[in-house]
């Protein structure tokens, strides 16, 4: 999966959780803490819920404990796809 289809999937997911939050994932953005786009703890888990469900996958909870940037969470994708 290549950048723009992993910000893509985010941005997709946010949306669907969040309406209107993804305007701020961008590739220039993606050192950004995920707490700065203004959504709690249990939004970013039904975001992750969204790329898991899309992915056909589920993401091990040791590895979700160390994504704290869209660019983890980036990572995190890539290694499922």
């Amino acid at each position: 999966m290549n950048d723009n289809e992993v910000i893509a999937l985010i941005k997709e997911a946010l949306d669907e959780v969040a309406p209107g939050k993804s305007a701020e994932v961008t590739l220039a953005n993606m050192d950004m803490k995920i707490r700065d786009l203004a959504i709690d703890s249990v939004v970013t888990m039904e975001m992750v819920g969204v790329i898991e469900e899309r992915l056909n996958t589920t993401f091990p909870d040791e590895d979700l404990a160390q994504v704290s940037k869209l660019s983890d969470l980036a990572k995190l994708i890539r290694s499922a796809s």
